[in-house]
């Protein structure tokens, strides 16, 4: 899933629907701007793995969400 590609409208109907917690806040808004996770977790001082962990939770929420 390439969040980037989603419309702003889209991107705030998710902030508002998704109930996402701080670090799911951080990778979706990054992801919005179309940064590698490698880059993300280099930004918020944390384990690529980890971002990619967080990344995954993001996209089941969108795609609960009708994504």
């Amino acid at each position: 899933m390439v969040i980037s590609d989603f419309t702003n409208v889209e991107l705030e109907v998710l902030r508002r629907q998704c109930n996402f917690v701080n670090a799911e806040k951080d990778v979706f808004e990054l992801r919005s701007q179309g940064l590698s996770l490698e880059i993300i977790a280099e930004m918020l001082n944390m384990s690529v793995d980890g971002t990619k962990k967080i990344s995954r939770k993001v996209n089941r929420k969108i795609e609960k969400v009708g994504f």
